[in-house]
């Protein structure tokens, strides 16, 4: 098992479980949590109280969007359920979460998009229900490096700059200059999303990326190729804004359309449904976890929709659904 342990504005990492047996020991102490449901962990706020009535193993794959939530879960659900092994996801990408849930290599894919007609279609056929859990809520951000003079992009422009019919930054009130594009690889959930749901639905179904794109293994990886390029253009869910310091990327706004106001990318914005790139993350299982014989899985997936792991979604930068 690995710990991970977080720094303000700077990316999770990771230090051996079995070196740090104080902060173990510290977190057991002080993790508030308390619950009337045994199995389902806690709700909210309180002294913790360790769970050892469950036990078994979750493991977890895919999205890098949901991985900062996971594993900020994880640390807060291990001390009340020490019984309990959790396998931690490494943020490959939702596509290959949703391969490794189809091939039964792991019991939760994490993703940042929903699961396919066709993935779930290998599902069934490996005699697994892809069961989807909505988790929490998340816009994508449109990040840029800070010195671009560019303040708001429609959500057309958008879509043009990603599919490469949009070239220059003087197209869209910036400075002259060729648009430099930095997308996730074929197996993030917001690599499929952008393209599905942003440049296909503005733009048409046969519409694709840009053939000229510099594709990142995941979103920090992203965030620090535009911080370094002031050319460049990508795309990040809000949980990852953070895992770059402060002042590296700059956000832009987004309108709806020519005639609308650029909104910022927030809470806020993503509960009233005013930011234009908006989407669900979720947890898919075998079945639903509620009614699941892992008691592991079942209290895990029930913690991360309880107040406290709502707040934990929430304190890394996503939207709770409740």
């Amino acid at each position: 098992m690995t710990l991970f342990v977080r720094q303000a504005g700077l990316s999770r990492f990771r230090l051996p479980f079995f070196l740090l047996p104080t902060v173990v020991f510290i977190g057991a102490l002080t993790a508030g949590c308390s619950s009337d449901d045994n199995e389902a962990g806690a709700g909210s706020s309180g002294a913790a109280t360790a769970n050892t009535a469950v036990s078994g193993t979750v493991s977890i794959e895919g999205s890098s969007t949901v991985q900062p939530f996971t594993i900020d879960l994880i640390d807060a659900f291990q001390p009340l359920y020490p019984d309990v092994k959790i396998n931690p996801p490494s943020g490959k990408g939702s596509g290959a979460g949703i391969t490794a849930f189809i091939n039964k290599q792991v019991d939760i894919a994490q993703s940042s998009r929903k699961i396919k007609d066709d993935e779930k279609g290998q599902a069934a056929a490996g005699g697994l229900e892809a069961f989807e859990t909505h988790i929490l809520d998340d816009a994508l951000a449109i990040t840029v490096h800070p010195g671009n003079t560019a303040t708001q992009l429609t959500l057309e422009q958008v879509a043009k700059i990603f599919s490469g019919q949009i070239t220059d930054w003087s197209e869209v009130g910036g400075k002259a200059g060729k648009i430099t594009i930095y997308t996730r690889n074929e197996e993030s959930g917001s690599f499929a999303y952008m393209e599905e749901e942003v440049i296909q639905k503005v733009l048409g179904k046969d519409t694709k990326y840009s053939p000229d794109i510099n594709k990142q293994a995941n979103a920090p990886a992203g965030l620090t190729a535009v911080s370094g390029d002031p050319s460049g253009v990508f795309y990040a869910g809000l949980g990852n804004l953070d895992e770059i310091p402060q002042g590296k990327v700059k956000v832009l706004k987004v309108a709806k359309d020519s005639s609308s106001a650029g909104v910022e990318p927030s809470e806020a914005t993503v509960k009233d449904k005013t930011y234009p790139i908006s989407r669900g993350l979720y947890y898919y299982t075998n079945g639903d976890p509620a009614k699941s014989a892992n008691a592991a899985l079942k209290a895990f997936v029930a913690y991360a929709l309880s107040t406290d792991g709502q707040k934990l979604g929430e304190d890394v930068g996503f939207v709770p659904i409740k």
